[in-house]
């Protein structure tokens, strides 16, 4: 029992806490920066690779991009190439960039990380 204890603690440190803004309000032709802010007690922003995904009202969410750094990335051929992401150290973040953005942008944004060794 003290085993299986000790096991799900150590697990818990290991996770990855995010953070993201609950709203953004951009109009047409602005650009567009969304964070994702990795707890300051995790590894640095740099050590993972980030993901970002865009759900719209009723559809299941869609893969935008990958980003690590600037040599190690990726965004798949059908999504335009406004939508890129940039690491903000100082702030231990990955930040999406809309740039300009569309009406067809209104959506959801969401971010997961990978640890990369």
């Amino acid at each position: 029992m003290a085993w299986w204890c000790l096991t799900l603690l150590l697990i818990g440190t290991l996770l990855a806490v995010l953070t993201q803004p609950d709203a953004l309000l951009v109009f047409p032709g602005q650009v567009a920066q969304i964070s994702c802010m990795l707890s300051p007690r995790h590894a640095t922003i740099q050590d993972y690779g980030v993901s970002w995904y865009q759900q719209r009202p009723g559809s299941a969410p869609r893969y935008l991009l990958y980003y690590r750094s600037e040599e190690d990335h990726h965004r798949p051929p059908d999504i335009p190439d406004r939508f890129s992401a940039a690491i903000d150290a100082a702030h231990n973040a990955c930040i999406l960039i809309i740039s300009p953005v569309q009406p067809e942008d209104d959506a959801d944004y969401y971010c997961s990380v990978g640890y990369v060794s």
